[in-house]
């Protein structure tokens, strides 16, 4: 399958390459899979459609600089990264998917939202969306677009990595329903933090198609059992189930 990867945002002290649904996941990378290489499906008007556009660095920091004047936000602390980007498919034509951090005084925000190729237009318009610490203290995000329930529209599946911790990856998903965006956590992949819990576990994420349909499979590697942090030893498939994430199967 041919992949395409976004440029990554240029915020302070930040580098490094995007792996795709590895362990661990790089600050401010987005990976999206053009129309080209799904399943077909009914045949679009090629010359009414807008044409697939990469969020690149040149298109990113215009409309980072654009969404933080509209919403009085500022990128004054080092530990923001600004605007992330990956390119998504909806309603069979290409846009942004947008995660907006920054600052309104001594607030900090996390806004999503999905903005049209143009760089301004608002398709969903930006929210609040709940702010991880780990992102204020050193974790990594990073973005995955798949079409989770084989609609021709993509979900964004959200990767965090807390690197506090010896060992904190997890992800959630992003479901995008007409004008409105809805929030699903997922499940962990990997838990190590002995100084407050006993709770340890080492996995990796990794998709299967089934159908038209992408599910998300958890191989667990290691596990002192289930638990808030943990998955039990063993694979574990989930699926997405209108705006839910379910867990289909385990071998």
């Amino acid at each position: 399958m041919r992949e395409r990867q976004s440029n990554e945002p240029a915020s302070p002290g930040v580098g490094g390459a995007y792996a795709c649904l590895a362990l661990a996941a790089v600050v401010g990378c987005g990976k999206s899979t053009s129309p080209e290489d799904r399943p077909p499906a009914a045949v679009v008007d090629a010359a009414s459609s807008p044409r697939w556009l990469e969020c690149t660095e040149s298109l990113r920091a215009p409309m980072e600089a654009t969404l933080l004047e509209r919403y009085r936000l500022t990128r004054d602390d080092e530990r923001i990264d600004g605007l992330r980007c990956v390119t998504i498919q909806v309603a069979h034509q290409p846009a942004f998917f947008v995660e907006l951090i920054g600052s309104e005084g001594e607030r900090h925000r996390r806004l999503l939202g999905v903005v049209a190729t143009n760089g301004t237009t608002e398709l969903v318009g930006l929210r609040d969306a709940k702010l991880e610490w780990a992102q204020l203290r050193g974790g990594k995000v990073s973005f995955e677009t798949v079409d989770l329930d084989g609609d021709r529209s993509d979900e964004v599946v959200v990767h965090f990595d807390d690197r506090r911790q010896d060992a904190a990856s997890w992800i959630d998903v992003i479901v995008i329903r007409g004008r409105g965006l809805t929030e699903i956590r997922g499940p962990r992949i990997s838990y190590d933090d002995p100084d407050l819990d006993d709770d340890r576990c080492a996995g990796v994420l990794t998709t299967r198609r089934v159908g038209a349909a992408t599910h998300l499979v958890v191989t667990t590697q290691t596990s002192t059992g289930k638990s808030e942090h943990c998955l039990a030893q063993g694979t574990h498939v989930f699926a997405l189930d209108a705006d839910r994430l379910v867990e289909s199967a385990t071998d």
